[in-house]
């Protein structure tokens, strides 16, 4: 319990560092289920520049928590409005069931493509890979990934079906967080 106070007390400052930042050019929300977890992330542009900030978390009912908050080079021009894409990385701070709390960098980023002739039809991924040199605690290596067929069912919103995968490899064991089908939703604003 104690651990998820901490946890909590994390995001809500992240939250509030992002927010004290200057203006942003709009975001989106994003939330994931399966029948065991939630995973919810806000992310949103810099105005004028071509950052984009996140922060989420995920929760599983019995294999453990999570908190991040990420940081991503995207087009601020958007020449291809069909392809979103943003390198970068997150930092996440995590309890896997059974092991201590752990932190992870993950390098990687995200893309998502709706070409215009799919008539609302398009596919997301995202994929952040933490090596020995970039896990913490008795952490050996950390992946986080996302695969997502989506679908527009607003100008601003999506429906999306996909597939997600959290892994956290200690020094004596392997932890896999999360590994199942997941069913959701993006919000732009």
């Amino acid at each position: 319990m104690r651990m998820l106070k901490s946890m909590t007390r994390a995001a809500v400052a992240a939250l509030a560092l992002a927010w004290a930042a200057p203006a942003f050019a709009g975001g989106s929300v994003d939330v994931a289920l399966t029948h065991e977890s939630i995973r919810g992330e806000h992310g949103a542009v810099r105005a004028g520049t071509a950052a984009y900030l996140t922060v989420g978390g995920w929760y599983h009912l019995d294999n453990g928590q999570m908190i991040n908050a990420g940081f991503h080079a995207i087009d601020p021009q958007n020449s291809r409005p069909e392809l979103v894409a943003g390198l970068g990385g997150k930092t996440y701070l995590f309890k896997a069931s059974g092991e201590d709390t752990s932190v992870a960098i993950g390098l990687g980023g995200f893309a998502r493509y709706q070409p215009p002739n799919l008539n609302g039809f398009g596919g997301e991924v995202q994929a952040y890979y933490a090596p020995q040199v970039l896990a913490f605690s008795s952490l050996d290596q950390f992946l986080d990934l996302q695969v997502r067929v989506s679908y527009e069912v607003l100008p601003q919103g999506r429906l999306f079906v996909g597939y997600s995968h959290i892994q956290a490899d200690y020094s004596d064991s392997v932890a896999e967080m999360d590994s199942a089908l997941t069913l959701g939703f993006r919000v732009r604003y």
